[in-house]
């Protein structure tokens, strides 16, 4: 839907870490990082692999062209299974803060990048031997369109370079980076106090009030972050200005 002035229309789903993890939990085992990957690795992963629930490519040369970045590793808690509901928020607990510090810049500047983040687990033969980590991938663009990563990651002051800055694309308005084709363009994003999660219809008079005077055009976009990344701490109200191009 074209969200034009005043019209009750929302963009959801933009905002939150799409990989889920499968597998059971495994005994208690005097090595959890088994085989565990180091920081700052890269790889040239695809969309497939990012979507998989364990990615045990060989990494590359960071000179050399790559899609994602090993940005931190951390053990899961006693208790927490893979396949648990939990994982999703104990995931953006771990790897968010990391995220703003390799990047440099604050929760509101990290929404207005094409930034984002996939996950992993270990493979079930590394969970048998005990392993229980959980991997973070600093990755460009669209999960559906990885782009290269840039040699320099801190993205600086608003407004970031173009090649990572945050838009959307095509019918389906997909993220994208903002060198790339795009009809919308991230343009500001708002901390929103409340005590609790809104509900949908509360997150659409909230975007229709706050984005109205923050865009630069009449028609325009917004989104908000999933109840899991809100629990997580993510609290941003992103809007989208449309654009020429």
């Amino acid at each position: 839907m074209t969200r034009r002035l005043g019209w009750g229309a929302a963009l959801t789903g933009l905002l939150t870490a799409t990989i889920t993890l499968a597998g059971g939990q495994s005994a208690t085992a005097a090595d959890p990082l088994f085989q565990a990957p180091v920081v700052g690795q890269c790889f040239d992963m695809d969309s497939a692999e990012l979507a998989s629930a364990a990615y045990t490519e060989a990494p590359v040369d960071c000179a050399a062209t790559h899609t994602s970045t090993t940005i931190a590793v951390a053990v899961l808690p006693d208790g927490l299974a893979y396949e648990s509901r939990a994982l999703a928020r104990f995931a953006l607990e771990t790897c968010v803060p990391v995220q703003r510090k390799v990047l440099g810049t604050s929760i509101r500047g990290l929404r207005l990048t094409a930034y984002t983040l996939g996950y992993f687990g270990p493979t079930p033969e590394q969970q048998a031997a005990g392993a229980r980590w959980l991997r973070c991938d600093l990755v460009l663009g669209s999960p559906d369109d990885l782009q290269p990563l840039p040699a320099k990651l801190r993205v600086g002051s608003y407004p970031f370079e173009k090649s990572v800055s945050r838009c959307l694309a095509g019918r389906d308005f997909d993220l994208t980076v903002c060198s790339a084709k795009h009809t919308y363009r991230a343009t500001a994003a708002i901390t929103i106090k409340a005590d609790r999660f809104p509900s949908e219809k509360a997150w659409k008079r909230i975007g229709t009030k706050r984005c109205r005077t923050a865009v630069t055009s009449r028609t325009y976009r917004f989104g908000w972050p999933s109840k899991v990344a809100w629990k997580a701490g993510d609290h941003t109200l992103l809007c989208y200005s449309k654009t020429r191009r």
